[in-house]
């Protein structure tokens, strides 16, 4: 799939250059909004003629029916009819499933998090926004937590001057945990060790 979202190409007739476009873009008909910059021309004995040049856009609502149709087709094969709920900022895509999925969410999210990656993959590069999953509340809830603990650390670390390291946790968890600790100004974090072990560590600066 590629990872461009915006293109223009030329053809010898408008079909050739949507059929370029697509090609390009790695995407259906139904998935690019095409503008013509130039109609093409069709000279006598090929002199004087000029080609097609169109822009072809990824439709941004194209992103969203991809993401919720993969989702409702993962679970109706599970037997469970959802319909996802999805908002985004500037960088993300979010997108929420309502429902008891304890299953999904067992050791801190590890199927939720495979799952994310899945739809990620499928669908993620096409608006070019990071992907992230949720299930009935988990990732909202764990981020509270997160948010908590790192507080608690935050004054355990204040009061003894004695530097801390948490549980190793993903990627995306310890950037909750680093953005708490840029609220205290004696504070500084770092993450060190490997993947998957790679943990947090709060000390004063």
């Amino acid at each position: 799939m590629s990872d461009l979202q915006e293109i223009e190409v030329e053809g010898a007739t408008l079909e050739e250059a949507k059929l370029r476009a697509e090609g390009r873009l790695g995407a259906l008909p139904e998935e690019l909004e095409i503008v013509v910059l130039q109609e093409g021309k069709q000279g006598m004995l090929g002199l004087f003629s000029r080609p097609w040049r169109i822009q072809a856009t990824r439709k941004q609502a194209s992103v969203d029916t991809a993401a919720a149709d993969l989702l409702q087709s993962f679970f109706r094969a599970l037997g469970t009819e959802v319909t996802p709920s999805i908002r985004r900022d500037e960088e993300h895509l979010f997108i929420e499933v309502e429902g008891d999925f304890d299953w999904l969410t067992r050791r801190r999210g590890e199927a939720l998090d495979a799952l994310q990656y899945v739809v990620a993959a499928a669908v993620g590069r096409r608006g070019g926004e990071r992907i992230v999953l949720d299930a009935g509340g988990f990732r909202a809830a764990r981020q509270r937590a997160l948010e908590k603990l790192a507080r608690e650390v935050a004054s355990q670390v204040l009061a003894s001057g004695e530097a801390t390291a948490l549980e190793s946790m993903p990627a995306a968890e310890r950037r909750i945990v680093h953005t708490v600790i840029q609220e205290y100004p004696d504070l500084t974090s770092h993450s060190r060790g490997e993947e998957p072990h790679r943990q947090v560590v709060i000390e004063r600066r």
